[in-house]
């Protein structure tokens, strides 16, 4: 269940840097219709949904290891 949650997060967070840059691509032909701190918050916030989802699936892996013997 959570390494669903974790590849939600990471796939959100790709669609909105698809969005944003397609935006983005689409303002340089017609300057102004995207707000540049609107730009930037919407890469903080992906970048936000990114680390938590590469941070939940390395969580999940590190659990998932098997320990070396000692003794």
């Amino acid at each position: 269940m959570r390494q669903r949650i974790a590849c939600g997060l990471i796939v959100g967070a790709l669609s909105v840097i698809s969005v944003l840059v397609a935006l983005l691509l689409s303002d340089a032909m017609a300057p102004g219709r995207v707000p540049p701190m609107l730009a930037f918050w919407g890469a903080c916030g992906a970048g936000t949904l990114l680390i938590s989802g590469l941070a939940m699936l390395e969580q999940r892996g590190a659990q998932a290891l098997p320990q070396p013997f000692r003794g």
